[in-house]
């Protein structure tokens, strides 16, 4: 289970409730990521600012916690950026 606080994700969208069953895998992590690219043909408008907050903060959490599934070339992606200090607080 995730350290970041799904609630609100959840309740604004009780689909990605999934997220909390798929956890630890690389299924998550391919999930996580689908969710911010736009895979749609253009009709998808995106979440909302807090809920993609969440998103990027999940997958950083996850990429920190398993980083065997974290096949994007240097590694992490957002390790450079400094973003892993949001998933510690």
């Amino acid at each position: 289970m995730p350290k970041v606080d799904t609630s609100k994700l959840y309740a604004d969208h009780p689909h990605l409730a999934q997220i909390d069953k798929m956890w630890g895998t690389r299924d998550c992590r391919e999930f996580l990521t689908s969710l911010m690219h736009e895979t749609r043909g253009g009709t998808r408008h995106g979440f909302p600012p807090d809920s993609a907050s969440v998103i990027i903060r999940l997958l950083i959490e996850h990429d920190k916690t398993f980083p065997e599934f974290d096949e994007a070339p240097g590694g992490r992606w957002w390790a450079s950026g400094g973003l892993d200090r949001h998933i510690d607080s």
